[in-house]
């Protein structure tokens, strides 16, 4: 029987009500919640990425720009991976003896105009960004390359040599080929044994070394991992999240529970349920390409948007809540055409170097995060947020997204910290919608903290507003 509640609880709450609106009463505030003490990962600090271009990434192809090396520290970018993606499967570092970079552009890729950079020049980039170099050693079919399987695996071999023995850079992390999974390279099971026997060949040179291998989806996992798990450190996924968005509405009215990482889920599920056993603690994941596209028919315009912008930034914060993943690199600083770099998603990085709204993305991150990423919690199915502190927890940094188009007003967050945070400087990336290709980004000036809190923050619709509290 349903219970019935007194009709004097109904007046009381309606005198309630009348009350509050008779007085002007402003609704709740949207409380967030930051919790300094539960850290998600320890090296957030070192996680975000970015793929070069080896073709055209070099200062010669823009003599008028500011250095490579300065845009990348002002991304904020940690690790680099080389010589790209696919063309990775399409060059060669050196020839024989291998005594120095020669690099060779096969295919469609040795007709794009441009100075190529060395492996020497990618690791002195590497060095002045203080980032990690990840190198992906190519390998794809003697009917696409005109290369056989064992002249891969010897281009491998000699270009861990060269890197590890010869100029002892300490390159740690190597990636057998990219996109194992796509361009019909070869069957799971055959590339289970492909990249076990480069491995072991690579391994044979320098065992300090990590190496991974790229897969795509439960039915590739279930079939690579039995057999190639024991020769791999990690493996590694591309993360393209927007198939049939259509749109930046798709990313608006998400609800703050929907699944924006599967691929990467879907392989850290995949290493507990196919892996032997005696290998499943050590194996991690790295998201070696990410960018917020969608590839289905007629699928949302691939521009270089403040929305874009915003959900790259999101995914980044999702995985790097995964402390089984190692990194998420961006894919990439830019493709083949300069001209084009303001119209395309596929340039974190402008003719002349500067950071366009994919590589704002990284830089949100690169430019302000702490060592530690800890948990934030509340908002709404609008509005979330991320948070980082320093080791020491006087430093606390705290990103709030508004995917939605409505500003949000009254913003309350709340630091349980063990520090008392006196100072709060706010910076906020905004633009008149979505589709804005040139978003406004800088800082507000600074808010009052309180008890470690802030409060009446507003956020824009389609923003990232960070504070940086010390």
């Amino acid at each position: 029987m349903k219970r019935m509640l007194p009709q004097t609880f109904f007046a009381v709450i309606a005198a309630a009500l009348a009350v509050m609106a008779a007085r002007g009463a402003a609704a709740p505030s949207l409380v967030l919640t930051v919790d300094a003490g539960h850290i998600l990962r320890q090296d957030a600090d070192r996680f975000v990425g970015v793929n070069l271009n080896y073709i055209r990434d070099s200062d010669a192809n823009r003599p008028h720009a500011r250095p490579l090396k300065d845009a990348l520290r002002d991304l904020g970018a940690r690790w680099l991976r080389y010589p790209g993606g696919e063309k990775s499967d399409f060059y060669l570092w050196s020839q024989p003896p291998y005594d120095k970079p020669r690099p060779v552009s096969l295919g469609w890729y040795g007709t794009v105009a441009g100075r190529r950079m060395d492996f020497d020049q990618y690791i002195a980039a590497a060095r002045a960004a203080r980032a990690e170099p990840y190198v992906v050693v190519g390998y794809t079919t003697a009917k696409a390359s005109g290369r056989t399987e064992a002249q891969w695996l010897e281009n491998a071999v000699a270009w861990v040599k060269y890197a590890n023995v010869e100029r002892k850079y300490g390159v740690r992390y190597w990636e057998i080929g990219n996109e194992n999974w796509n361009n019909g390279k070869a069957v799971p099971e055959d590339m289970a044994r492909i990249v076990t026997e480069f491995s072991r060949a690579m391994k044979a040179v320098d065992p300090t070394i990590q190496v991974g291998a790229s897969g795509n989806g439960d039915g590739w996992w279930s079939k690579f991992l039995p057999t190639a798990a024991p020769a791999l450190d990690f493996i590694s996924l591309s993360l393209y999240n927007c198939w049939g968005w259509k749109s930046y509405d798709h990313f608006a009215t998400l609800p703050a529970i929907a699944d924006t990482i599967g691929d990467a889920e879907t392989a850290l599920n995949a290493i507990d349920r196919y892996a032997p056993p005696a290998d499943r603690p050590r194996l991690r994941v790295i998201v070696s390409e990410t960018n917020s596209k969608d590839y289905s028919e007629d699928g949302w315009p691939g521009a270089n948007t403040l929305g874009h912008a915003l959900v790259t930034f999101d995914t980044l914060g999702r995985v790097m809540a995964q402390p089984r993943v190692l990194t998420a690199m961006v894919w990439t600083t830019r493709w083949m055409n300069d001209a084009e770099a303001r119209d395309s998603q596929w340039y974190a990085l402008g003719p002349d170097n500067e950071i366009l709204p994919t590589g704002r993305a990284i830089a949100l991150w690169g430019q302000f995060v702490q060592k530690d990423m800890i948990a934030a919690d509340g908002g709404s199915d609008h509005v979330v947020a991320y948070a980082s502190r320093s080791a020491d927890g006087r430093r606390v940094t705290v990103w709030v997204l508004n995917r939605g188009y409505e500003r949000a007003d009254g913003v309350r967050i709340i630091i349980r910290s063990t520090a008392r945070l006196r100072h709060a400087a706010v910076y906020q990336l905004t633009g008149t919608g979505p589709d804005d290709p040139s978003p406004h980004w800088g800082q507000l000036g600074a808010v009052p903290v309180s008890g470690n809190t802030v409060s009446n923050l507003s956020c824009p619709g389609v923003s990232v507003t960070v504070l940086s509290l010390r």
